[in-house]
């Protein structure tokens, strides 16, 4: 347990004070069961952005602390939890508007803030002594990037090689650009693909072999996309496009592909992605899973639920498990499921905040393994929960 830990007892006890953890039936009629972990409540955090955007990642783990960025009045900071309090750290911008996604690499955090018009890399390196973060001497200034015209979300990832990747959406592409580090100086877009709608959005994966995937909604073809780079290639090599779950996408409502989507990959190269259907109809999934092996075959779509909306996928591989948080209702609610097989349990409550409604639930793109910090937001505060595996 991390220094900034709390005793069981003390989290359960808090929890239940609280009245943050409640346990849901799957369906009418379905027995209730006690949760497979322990949840804590954070202190909220006023905020001036929200904690979308649906596949990008807001916190990470080192040194025995959870981290994360996010904007407030002053700025968009850097944040360290401590106890269920978060303290800011470190100024990053003095925008108010930026949606982050962070990358940690050993001491170093990357982290990518998309703003009304902007997007700025900051690369930070980790303290030991002081227990913070300052900026990465080899590259003490933020790089501004311009993106693509009418881009909704970006994403970060950096390989096994050290090259960044980032993905983008444009109004009817998606685009992929790389960097060597120190990530000053960036390429091209490359589009991967092109016809989709504005509405669509992409995330990229490192994978531990070296090379990069990268993930989008095409909600023209009513089907997701993906295209791999290997990684002995050169950057701008890519393979064909392959199609998700191709034998489940059903000539149904809007489809399978819907812009909602978040990944996480394994240290075998297994890409699980939860992701939105478009289907609309009763007893069609809604919150499913696709999945990814590492000979490139997709499984069919896995059903999560019926119900929900803005999932994202978390690993616990010391627990050969799976987690899949989203928005239902106002509430924001899990169901995890074991790596082999894929089966999902009951749902578990993990967030409500009264008649106020939780949205844009956000966490890591590590796997996990003692604990999980998970972030919502209402439309004034940065709520969260602290999930750990019995």
């Amino acid at each position: 347990m991390g220094k900034n830990s709390m005793p069981l007892k003390k989290y359960l006890l808090f929890a239940l004070l609280f009245g943050f953890v409640a346990w849901s039936a799957a369906d009418a009629g379905e027995q209730k069961a006690e949760p497979p972990f322990d949840v804590v409540p954070l202190q909220g955090s006023e905020i001036t952005a929200d904690t979308g955007e649906k596949p990008q990642s807001k916190l990470w783990l080192h040194d025995g602390c959870w981290w994360a960025v996010f904007p407030n009045a002053a700025g968009t900071n850097l944040w360290r939890l401590d106890d269920t309090r978060w303290s800011s750290m470190l100024h990053l911008s003095d925008s108010t508007d930026t949606h982050a996604d962070a990358r940690r690499v050993g001491g170093l955090a990357h982290v990518l803030l998309l703003g009304n018009a902007r997007c700025e890399l900051v690369s930070l390196e980790y303290s030991p002594a002081a227990k913070t973060y300052h900026l990465w001497p080899k590259c003490p200034a933020p790089v501004s990037f311009t993106l693509d015209a009418g881009v909704e979300t970006a994403t970060i990832d950096v390989d096994s090689s050290g090259r960044m990747w980032l993905a983008s959406d444009g109004e009817s592409a998606i685009n992929v650009r790389w960097s060597e580090p120190p990530y000053s100086s960036w390429s091209a877009p490359l589009a991967l693909a092109n016809g989709v709608g504005d509405d669509d959005i992409c995330a990229v994966a490192a994978f531990p072999s070296g090379g990069a995937g990268v993930l989008w909604s095409n909600q023209n073809t009513r089907q997701f996309g993906f295209r791999f780079h290997p990684g002995d290639a050169t950057p701008g090599t890519w393979s064909g496009d392959e199609t998700p779950a191709a034998a489940s996408g059903l000539p149904v409502g809007g489809g399978m592909a819907d812009d909602h989507l978040n990944c996480a990959v394994a240290s075998d190269g297994t890409l699980y992605a939860a992701v939105k259907t478009s289907y609309d109809t009763d007893g069609y999934v809604v919150i499913g899973l696709l999945v990814r092996r590492p000979s490139g075959v997709w499984d069919e779509l896995y059903r999560v639920d019926d119900d929900g909306t803005r999932p994202i996928a978390l690993l616990n591989e010391k627990s050969g498990s799976l987690l899949v948080a989203y928005r239902l209702g106002d509430a924001i609610v899990c169901r995890e499921s074991p790596l082999n097989p894929i089966a999902f349990g009951p749902r578990c409550t993990l967030m409500t905040k009264g008649a106020e409604r939780l949205n844009n639930v956000t966490s890591t793109k590590d796997s996990f393994s003692d604990d999980v910090v998970i972030l919502a937001s209402t439309a004034t505060t940065a709520e969260g929960v602290r999930i750990r595996p019995r």
